[in-house]
């Protein structure tokens, strides 16, 4: 076997063994990648060995089989096949493990014992989704609809009556790699804002929100709950005083506003409620913070956590706040109007091109790692306050719709408890809850699943007994068998 095939051999175990550090001194300084999966070429050892850790995160059981082997002075050409099974990645609906399988040609030039050049070509069609899911005209879309299609949209939820982009064409290594490490840039048009305008705007709010509000000021957020009259959750906002007499109910998938207006009327308090012409964007990640302020007129240096300010963003009007979904630093950009949407999503995309932003959707897998989760009144499994671990949020002492069910609760004690589940093994796509069960009798069930690349391993947030410990054994039932689980606590990762 002569040195460059050697060379490729090498190349190839490592690869198998996910060693990214490994390969450090097959590369030459200034090596060439070329791959289909990548629209340009990368340049360097040091971007090349960056972007092989990324893509590794994402991979096990990797199998390389060559044939066809030839080599020569100036490098080695060969065919094969490629084997790996995709992490975080959930299986086929019919239970077939999501997997990264093709045939591939390349071609290595080597220069004094190192890779100079490697190219390779295998056909991406059965690798990635070649167009976007179809969609009806019974749900709007959101003002930055171009702009999710252009950054490669495979798969929309509905939410607020409203198409969320939800999956793109990247693989969920990369898309939380650029969460954690670099900045990530999000469609979210469809949190929908109910606006309390007028002299009773906190009157209102504080009556149907279970927080006590009496304290806040413009500029304030907050975190907070709405509950319908037996205690249930009907979601759970953020809360945003961007003037003195207005209030924005930032909400989850329900009519909020309609729900609100009624309450109002039949109160007959001194307001105005409505659902403004407000689209938010999220800027998420590390460089955030950079991003948002080569665009802003005023510095967001200073702007604290669920803190919201006045701002210009790329000439547009808007209220910036530093809250999000990541579980990190982060920002959300509220235009107060959608005619320039677009101007603003493109605006946002140039100045995070520094910084290799990605156009992403919610990234389920760093939003459990960090305890991040959403309340749908729809399917909230008729859950209160207190079970979903939000007892803080509930200030009895002042009068709100819910007060006196959830009083009941507080003094009886929650039936139920929100805990983390350690799930072995690999799971597939949470498409309903899998039940929970401790010996031969259902206790709960799993309300968020994913796997986590912090910890390599599949987590859940799973509503249980009250009677369930820590640290306890259960079984998870979901579509591709029952699994031992670990029962822990909430956030599983703090940093």
């Amino acid at each position: 076997m002569s040195k460059n095939q050697e060379l490729l051999e090498k190349f190839c175990a490592l690869f198998e063994q996910r060693d990214a550090d490994g390969m450090s001194d097959i590369w030459a300084e200034d090596a060439l990648y070329e791959i289909p999966l990548h629209d340009t070429a990368l340049h360097g050892r040091e971007e090349i060995l960056h972007n092989m850790r990324i893509g590794l995160r994402g991979l096990e059981e990797i199998r390389i089989v060559l044939d066809n082997v030839v080599a020569d002075s100036g490098g080695v050409s060969a065919e094969g096949t490629f084997y790996a099974r995709n992490i975080g990645v959930p299986s086929r609906v019919d239970g077939r493990p999501s997997r990264l399988d093709f045939r591939f040609t390349l071609i290595l030039e080597i220069e004094d014992g190192k890779i100079k050049r490697y190219s390779e070509y295998f056909d991406t069609r059965n690798l990635r989704m070649e167009e976007r899911t179809r969609l009806s005209t019974a749900s709007r879309r959101s003002p930055y609809w171009e702009g999710t299609v252009e950054a490669g949209v495979a798969h929309y939820m509905v939410y607020n009556h409203m198409f969320f982009p939800v999956v793109y064409k990247h693989s969920p290594a990369e898309e939380y790699e650029a969460l954690t490490k670099r900045v990530t840039l999000w469609d979210v048009g469809c949190e929908r804002q109910t606006e309390v305008r007028g002299p009773d705007a906190l009157k209102l709010v504080q009556y149907i929100t279970t927080r006590d509000l009496s304290k806040l000021k413009t500029g304030d957020c907050r975190y907070t709950l709405c509950c319908d009259p037996e205690g249930h959750i009907l979601c759970d906002p953020v809360l945003l005083k961007p003037y003195d007499d207005v209030i924005w109910l930032s909400h989850g998938d329900v009519d909020l506003t309609l729900w609100a207006r009624a309450i109002a009327m039949e109160g007959k308090f001194d307001v105005t409620v409505c659902e403004p012409d407000v689209a938010p964007v999220q800027i998420q990640g590390p460089n955030s913070l950079a991003v948002l302020n080569k665009l802003a007129s005023k510095p967001v240096d200073g702007l604290g956590f669920y803190k919201c300010m006045e701002n210009t963003i790329a000439g547009i009007e808007a209220i910036v706040s530093r809250t999000g979904w990541s579980g990190g630093l982060g920002y959300e950009v509220f235009p107060l109007s959608s005619d320039k949407a677009m101007h603003l999503w493109n605006a946002i995309l140039e100045a995070g091109s520094e910084f290799d932003i990605m156009v992403i959707g919610p990234n389920i897998n760093r939003a459990i790692e960090k305890g991040v989760t959403d309340t749908g009144y729809h399917v909230n499994s008729n859950m209160n306050p207190y079970e979903a671990g939000h007892g803080r949020l509930v200030h009895l002492e002042k009068e709100f719709i819910g007060r006196d069910a959830l009083r009941k609760v507080h003094e009886e004690g929650p039936a139920r408890q929100t805990v983390g589940l350690f799930i072995e093994g690999n799971i597939p796509l949470l498409e309903w809850f899998w039940p929970v069960e401790s010996g031969k009798s259902k206790v709960g069930e799993v309300r968020w699943a994913a796997h986590s690349f912090a910890l390599n391993r599949s987590l859940g947030i799973a509503l249980v007994d009250a009677s369930i410990q820590q640290r306890a054994q259960v079984t998870v039932d979901h579509p591709l068998g029952k699994v031992l689980a670990t029962v822990t606590t909430i956030p599983f990762v703090t940093d």
